[in-house]
């Protein structure tokens, strides 16, 4: 008898687990859908201007990259517009005062290191460096 309650028992839950698996979900074929596999349209950011005006761009990013990293947003593409803007100032500061091109190759190391680890006080430190360099010249 004991056997008949746990069968009945394994009988309506199998039962129930059937049923409930076998309801589905209706389809609006009006409605559209944004296909997530297809990569959204992208800009290429190109940095212009002067030297002074460039290494304040460069400052201006390094400034809020630590708050992006924390928010695990926009980090990567704040340090894709970084790498871009020191790439077109770097000649200049090349010329200008190869003594301290090092110092700037070392501070937007640590801005990478800080997207890279997801360390906001490397971009914090490489921002305080990258303030007191461009102010040099």
């Amino acid at each position: 008898m004991r056997w008949r309650r746990r069968s009945a028992a394994v009988a309506a839950a199998l039962l129930a687990v059937t049923i409930v698996g076998g309801c589905s979900t209706e389809v609006d074929p009006d409605i559209p859908v944004e296909r997530s596999d297809e990569p959204p349209p992208t800009t290429e950011f190109v940095a212009v201007g002067s030297m002074a005006m460039l290494l304040d761009q460069l400052v201006a990013e390094a400034g809020v990259l630590s708050e992006a990293i924390v928010a695990n947003e926009g980090q990567r593409q704040a340090i894709g517009r970084i790498d871009a803007i020191w790439a077109a100032a770097r000649p200049d500061v090349a010329d200008t005062a190869p003594d301290i091109l090092v110092d700037f190759d070392r501070a937007i190391a640590l801005l990478h290191s800080g997207v890279d680890r997801r360390r906001p006080a490397d971009a914090d430190k490489a921002y305080a460096n990258l303030v007191v360099l461009a102010a040099a010249l």
